[in-house]
């Protein structure tokens, strides 16, 4: 339409966004967990399936991973591999934090290095 303006997120913006549903998705099947006894065998029948699509957590976690897939086939439709790639490892730095704070997870100092050198990591592609 005339005069309605467009915007456009930078490659960047839709990798980091396609790295924040990718864990979400990985939180909410860590919570789901903890409501079914759960095994890969589950998807192979539909006892089994039930019991994952009505869990609900689950469900939500794979389409927070589906739309994290089509924002990240986007994002490297429009950028360098190299430039985007790196950005997946936010997973760890995000993940420990929530695993730390949501689910009460022991956090190592060796770990707390290991994830201050993926941030130095990630800085250092940024601005490359």
């Amino acid at each position: 339409m005339e005069g309605e303006k467009v915007y456009h997120l930078s490659p960047l913006m839709i990798a980091l966004a396609s790295v924040l549903l990718g864990a979400l998705g990985q939180v909410l099947w860590k919570y789901g967990l903890n409501f079914i006894e759960f095994s890969p065998e589950m998807f192979f029948n539909l006892k089994g399936l039930a019991k994952i699509i009505m869990n609900g957590w689950i469900p939500a976690g794979i389409l927070c991973y589906f739309f994290s897939m089509v924002l990240w086939l986007k994002a490297l439709k429009e950028a360098e591999l190299s430039y985007v790639y790196p950005l997946i490892s936010l997973n760890f730095v995000i993940l420990t934090l929530i695993g730390a704070l949501l689910f009460h997870e022991h956090v190592s100092v060796l770990r707390v290095i290991g994830v201050l050198l993926i941030v130095a990591g990630i800085i250092a592609v940024a601005y490359s």
